[in-house]
């Protein structure tokens, strides 16, 4: 769904292009939710080309100021400006929320017993063998 239709609120937002969320999408292996964000080029809908997708942690600070924990990091503007410069250089970017107070503790396979977190690495990362 377009942003624009899901963060309704009275926030400034700094999205630029198009970017997508999907609000809750569900992972299974942790139990839980989380919003996804989804960057899609100036010329996606134009033709039939392939892009190159990036993953990326950590959503909430990928494309938007007012859902940042600090500062945005503007991976939108960014690719707006590389598509302009060079349009070979468009790209998917497919940016996951963190999970707040559990983000260490999804983002670690193992507990770091210094600090106390960690241990859900595996439902987090599924894939990782």
């Amino acid at each position: 769904m377009p942003w624009r239709e899901v963060l309704i609120d009275e926030a400034t937002h700094t999205i630029t292009g198009d970017v997508r969320i999907i609000e809750a999408f569900p992972i299974p292996q942790l139990q839980t939710e989380r919003r996804v964000w989804i960057y899609l080029p100036g010329s996606y809908n134009k033709g039939d080309r392939s892009y190159p997708v990036l993953y990326m942690q950590d959503g909430q600070n990928v494309f938007n100021q007012a859902t940042s924990w600090g500062t945005e990091w503007g991976v939108d503007e960014t690719l707006e400006q590389m598509a302009l410069e060079d349009p070979a250089l468009e790209a998917i970017v497919v940016a996951i929320d963190n999970g707040g107070n559990e983000r260490n503790n999804e983002y670690n396979f193992t507990i770091n017993a210094d600090y106390g977190f960690g241990g859900k690495g595996e439902g987090y990362w599924p894939t990782r063998r």
